[in-house]
């Protein structure tokens, strides 16, 4: 990174007057690498931002709360909210990379879940991901002809967005037996739950279990559970042809016309019809016997 920071002011950092070939649903306006940070930012932005806080340390306020920051972590900033953050003391400097998009993107942002109150700043879980993705966004940045590389930059720094939002904190005890939790319903997602119970065998209260759920997973457990049926469904449905009751029977649905709601209800489709839409005409893999449910 320290090569990064020296070499920053010969990059270009300005993205939007380039014209895009492939308009991205984010198009980038502006990014910066920002070393020895030590004042603190006090304002409302009119922009939706991400600073990627990769040494150091600090506080984020807003909305009357304080959030800790300890890098590697992202902080968010969305358009006309006040905030304020910056390292503890004058003395202590931390290193940024931010990511500047316009105020028309917060509707798109809002939709992927990235905007969330109550986790405006969240953990890198994996730094040396994150940070290869700046130097892939330098090379780019260094380019003789930007206009030329302006699609990619913006998938880059899509893809960085994504690498610091999707990937797993680090693991604490409670998160690991999240994860191995999650990991059980992903291998038996027709088995019926009990989650108190699952949590249980997990080493975890029930209101230890509820809290740390909601900190990793956002859905509620029965959601996340019937997500993971419908998701194993679109399988089946797609590259077998195992007529539709048994496919409900099997992902974990007693009820065909139950079933048949929900998966309407999650994929606008009725389970026959996601059959015709998607169904690989070269499947081989289906035993002749099968009758095809069409």
């Amino acid at each position: 990174m320290d090569r990064l920071s020296k070499n920053m002011e010969n990059l270009v950092k300005h993205w939007a007057p380039f014209p895009r070939r492939f308009p991205a649903l984010f198009p980038l306006i502006n990014a910066d690498y920002v070393s020895g940070k030590n004042h603190w930012i006090r304002t409302a932005f009119n922009s939706c931002n991400f600073s990627l806080i990769l040494r150091g340390r600090g506080e984020y306020r807003r909305a009357g709360r304080v959030w800790a920051i300890q890098a590697p972590c992202v902080l968010t900033q969305w358009p006309g909210e006040y905030v304020e953050y910056g390292p503890p003391v004058p003395e202590e400097t931390w290193d940024e990379f931010y990511l500047i998009y316009a105020a028309r993107t917060l509707p798109e942002f809002r939709r992927r879940r990235l905007v969330d109150p109550e986790r405006p700043v969240w953990s890198i879980g994996d730094l040396a991901a994150v940070e290869a993705r700046i130097a892939e966004f330098a090379e780019l940045a260094a380019s003789p002809d930007p206009a030329e590389v302006a699609d990619r930059v913006d998938r880059v720094c899509e893809r960085l967005v994504l690498e610091t939002h999707l990937a797993p904190p680090p693991a604490t005890p409670d998160g690991q037996a999240i994860r191995r939790l999650i990991a059980e319903m992903q291998r038996h997602p027709a088995q019926s739950a009990d989650f108190e119970a699952l949590a249980q065998r997990h080493g975890m209260s029930a209101s230890t279990f509820r809290r740390r759920w909601a900190e990793a997973v956002k859905l509620p457990p029965a959601r996340f559970l019937r997500q993971l049926r419908l998701r194993e469904a679109c399988r089946l449905l797609v590259e077998t042809r195992t007529p539709v009751g048994e496919i409900a029977h099997a992902v974990g649905f007693e009820d065909e016309l139950y079933f048949s709601r929900c998966f309407r209800k999650e994929t606008r489709m009725a389970p026959r019809d996601y059959r015709n839409a998607y169904r690989l005409r070269n499947t081989s893999n289906a035993p002749a016997s099968e009758s095809a449910a069409l």
